[in-house]
């Protein structure tokens, strides 16, 4: 019970902060992904033998760079050494690397190999907001073209000896045995380490903080649910336990609490007593109402008695 209090206390806390970072987005603007080539490590060794054009696709944009140098620390700054795409989708962008050599000539381009297609979406589905920029380096293996086209090859000869034996199970299954024995070993021409440096937008990361509060929200409201039934578990306890105890101590409540007993039949008051409490006793008439009475009375009085023999309050004349 006390893990779950814990737990819930810590979601909340996350989901303050999670709300004050989506207060703390401002800007605006678009993403935008910058690549460079930082290392080039041939197969045999040599890095005479490397490449030294590569052209970077990405699949959403649809768009295509071109680096002609590789990456130096002391120059960040050469052109041709790295190439940006804005406005990168990147929940279904893939990026793919297709390596050049020069024969001689500036101009003259002789496409030596490509690479496999690479998603970006584990690059980039984990934002923080107070951080700028996200970095990664990948290790990317240029496949020469002369083994993709030996191993493109290969299915249609393996589909033609399927369908002049497709009656034979045994024998198809003997001669795709042969064929996967038979199959070469694909060297990788050379490898590259590749830079890829992500700036998301402000709407990259409100997305992010949004996944990360219903996440949250559910972690916490999962956290409830098991508070809830920790104290459910807790409260039978305790009722199964005064239960214990009142059953070793006996009834607490006794049988027939709930039938009301009748009034006792109350004794009818003498008829001196009701005459003396309604005539002069305290509670009386005469006892409420005279001493407001007395005042008009004595007014009345003196009134009458000044308007008709008022003469005989008269002083004599002098002599």
């Amino acid at each position: 019970m006390e893990a779950s209090r814990l737990e819930v206390m810590e979601c909340e806390k996350e989901i303050q902060s999670i709300k004050s970072s989506l207060k703390s987005i401002t800007s605006s603007g678009n993403n935008s992904l910058q690549v460079s080539v930082h290392k080039i490590t041939a197969s045999g060794g040599e890095d005479s033998t490397a490449p030294g054009t590569f052209k970077i696709l990405l699949s959403s944009p649809i768009e295509e760079r071109t680096i002609t140098k590789v990456f130096d620390p002391l120059d960040p700054t050469a052109e041709g050494s790295i190439v940006t795409f804005e406005q990168v989708e990147t929940s279904n962008a893939l990026l793919t690397v297709e390596a050049f050599s020069n024969n001689g000539a500036d101009d003259d381009l002789v496409k030596v190999g490509t690479s496999a297609t690479h998603d970006l979406l584990p690059l980039c589905q984990d934002l923080d907001a107070d951080g700028d920029k996200i970095s990664s380096t990948v290790e990317i293996a240029i496949v020469s073209e002369k083994s993709e086209e030996s191993s493109d090859d290969k299915p249609a000869l393996e589909n033609q000896e399927s369908d002049e034996w497709e009656d034979a199970v045994d024998e198809e299954k003997d001669v795709d045995d042969a064929a996967g024995e038979t199959k070469e070993v694909q060297l990788p021409l050379c490898t590259l380490s590749v830079q890829l440096e992500y700036t998301p937008s402000a709407n990259d990361k409100r997305d992010s903080l949004y996944e990360k509060l219903n996440e949250v929200s559910k972690r916490k409201a999962a956290a409830i649910e098991k508070l809830r039934q920790s104290a459910a578990a807790v409260n039978r306890a305790k009722i199964a336990e005064s239960d214990e105890v009142k059953g070793k101590g006996g009834n607490v409540v006794k049988a027939g609490f709930l039938n009301k007993s009748k009034p006792a039949e109350a004794k009818p008051v003498p008829f001196w007593k009701r005459w003396y409490e309604k005539t002069i006793g305290p509670k009386s008439m005469l006892w409420v109402v005279g001493p407001i009475a007395k005042n008009y009375i004595i007014f009345i009085g003196c009134s009458v008695f000044f308007h008709y023999k008022g003469d005989l309050l008269a002083l004599p004349p002098p002599v």
